[in-house]
C-alpha cells in the first residue's frame, strides 16, 4: 500500500513491506470551531476567573496584546486576534492605543511580511506591531523570582497600562506544555533571564527528572516560568488549540493560569494518545509546515517520537526545514561529544539550544535517527543523525540493515509527531 507523510507544504509518498504490522499514531477526534467569531468572543465574554475583557480595560489606557512569533504560526493568531481588536475598540480603547508585541524569546528578528502573516494584513494596519528583542538596552527589571531568575522585560509590556497574553497550548518538552504564562516567560524577558529560567531544567546528576512533556508540577522550570510571569501582573488571556490540521478546536480565555490549564486538559483529550507497546520502527512527520521550517522545532516531533520506540530501533523523521537549522547556536553544542560531554558544558553556559542538543543527543545515543530534510548532508552528520535525501531509498537501507533485518515488524507511522505524544499502557 501507498502511504503519504506531510512534509514542507506538500507530502511524500511511499511504500511498506508486505506483513508490516502498521499503526498511525492520530490525535485524537476533534471538532474544529464552526464560527472562530463567535467562540473567541464568548470566551471574551464569560472567561475563566477574570471578568469579562470589556470590563477589565477602560479609555485612555494603554493596551498591549503578546503574540507568538513565525515559529507558532499554525496557532492562528491572524484568526482571533481581529476579534480581540474589535472588542477592545467596542470597550473605547481605539487601534492607536494598541500594541503588539511578538514573543520572539531569544529567536531571530522577523520580517514585515512575517508580522503581516502572523497577525493578518488587516490587523496589521490598523496596530502597531514590534518583535521583543531580548537584549534590547531598555529591557526593565521586576524583580527576581524565588529560584534565582531575573524577570527583567520588554519595556512595552512593562508600562502597558493593560496587558493581554496570547498563544497556543501544545506539548512541550521543557515546559511541559506551551502557551500560557511561556509568552511572557521566555516570550519577553532578557537573554540573561531565559538562560537562568531554562537552566533549572538541569541538575548535577542530568536532566531533571520532572521535567518532561506534559508535566507541570514539580517541574522547576514551569513553575519558575509562573512565578515569573505573575511579576508582569497580565490583566488576561487568550489562548488557543488547535488540531492538525491547523484548525482552531477550542479556545480558553481569563486568568493566565486557570485559563492555560483549561487548554492543557483539551490539549491532553486531544494529543495525548495511548500505545499498547513501543515499536520496532517509528516513521514521524512533524506535520509539514510551518512545524518543520527549522530543525530546531521540529525536534519536538523527534522527541515525541522517543516515546514510541523500543531501545536500539531506528526512527525516520521527516522535516524539510526550509529556515535551516533555525539556532545558530544548535549545532555547536554537538561539538561536545555525546550525552555526558553535552551535560557537562550547559552546566558552565546553560542555553536552550543547548538543553535541546542535550534531549536529541541522548535519542541518537539510543537510536539511529534518519533525517529526510533539505539540510546540507555534512551538517545533519555532525548532528550524529543519518542524512537521507529519498523515502523509498532509505525505507530500502533500512529494512535491509542486517541488524535489523525481519525484527522491523511493528511501525507506526506519526503523520503529526510534533502534535502528538504518545502515551505508553494503552
Amino acid at each position: 500500500m501507498k502511504y503519504s507523510l506531510p512534509y514542507g507544504k506538500g507530502s511524500l509518498e511511499f511504500s511498506l513491506p508486505v506483513g508490516s504490522n502498521l499503526t498511525t499514531l492520530e490525535a485524537n477526534p476533534s471538532r474544529p470551531l464552526s464560527d472562530i467569531r463567535q467562540a473567541v468572543l464568548s470566551a471574551l465574554a464569560s472567561p475563566i476567573g477574570t471578568p469579562p475583557l470589556e470590563r477589565l480595560v477602560q479609555s485612555g489606557e494603554k493596551v498591549v496584546i503578546v503574540t507568538s512569533d513565525i515559529t507558532r504560526l499554525s496557532f492562528r493568531t491572524d484568526a482571533y486576534l481581529p476579534v480581540i481588536l474589535d472588542v477592545l475598540n467596542s470597550a473605547g480603547i481605539p487601534d492607536n492605543d494598541i500594541s503588539v508585541v511578538m514573543a520572539t524569546g531569544t529567536h531571530r528578528e522577523q520580517t514585515v511580511e512575517e508580522h503581516r502573516l502572523i497577525v493578518g494584513s488587516d490587523s496589521y494596519e490598523r496596530v502597531r506591531v514590534l518583535d521583543h528583542q531580548c537584549e534590547a538596552p531598555d529591557l526593565v527589571p521586576l524583580g527576581v523570582t524565588s529560584r534565582g531568575t531575573e524577570i527583567t522585560v520588554n519595556r512595552w509590556v512593562a508600562e502597558a497600562d493593560r496587558l493581554i497574553v496570547t498563544g497556543g497550548v501544545s506539548y512541550h518538552l521543557l515546559a511541559g506544555f506551551g502557551g500560557g504564562r511561556k509568552s511572557l516567560v521566555p516570550g519577553v524577558c532578557s537573554y540573561r533571564g531565559i538562560q537562568r529560567n531554562h537552566s533549572l531544567a538541569l541538575t548535577p546528576q542530568g536532566v531533571h527528572p520532572m521535567v518532561s512533556t506534559g508535566v507541570l508540577d514539580g517541574n522547576p522550570a514551569a513553575e519558575d516560568m509562573l512565578e515569573g510571569a505573575r511579576m508582569l501582573k497580565p490583566d488576561f488571556l487568550v489562548n488557543v488549540v488547535v488540531n492538525e490540521y491547523q484548525e482552531i478546536v477550542s479556545v480558553v480565555a481569563g486568568e493566565l493560569q486557570e485559563a492555560f490549564l483549561a487548554g492543557c486538559r483539551v490539549v491532553e483529550a486531544t494529543f495525548g494518545v495511548k500505545i499498547a507497546a513501543q515499536s520496532d520502527l517509528v516513521i514521524a512527520s512533524c506535520g509539514g509546515y510551518p512545524k518543520d521550517i527549522q530543525l530546531y522545532q521540529a525536534i519536538k516531533g523527534l522527541d515525541n517520537a522517543a516515546y514510541a520506540i523500543r531501545p536500539g530501533a531506528p526512527i525516520l523523521l521527516l522535516a524539510e526545514c526550509s529556515d535551516g537549522l533555525g539556532s545558530n547556536d544548535f549545532l555547536r553544542w554537538f561539538n561536545y561529544g555525546g550525552p555526558e560531554e553535552i551535560q557537562q558544558a550547559l552546566a558552565q553556559e546553560f542555553t536552550m539550544p543547548g538543553f535541546v542538543a542535550l534531549r536529541t543527543s541522548e535519542i541518537l545515543a539510543g537510536h539511529p535517527v534518519y533525517l529526510l530534510s533539505g539540510l546540507e548532508a555534512q551538517t545533519v552528520e555532525r548532528l550524529g543523525m543519518l542524512p537521507v535525501t529519498n523515502m523509498s531509498q532509505v525505507l530500502d537501507r533500512i529494512f535491509n540493515t542486517p541488524a535489523a533485518g525481519s525484527g522491523l515488524r511493528d511501525i507506526l507511522l506519526m503523520p503529526h509527531a510534533s502534535l502528538t505524544f504518545p502515551v505508553l499502557g494503552g
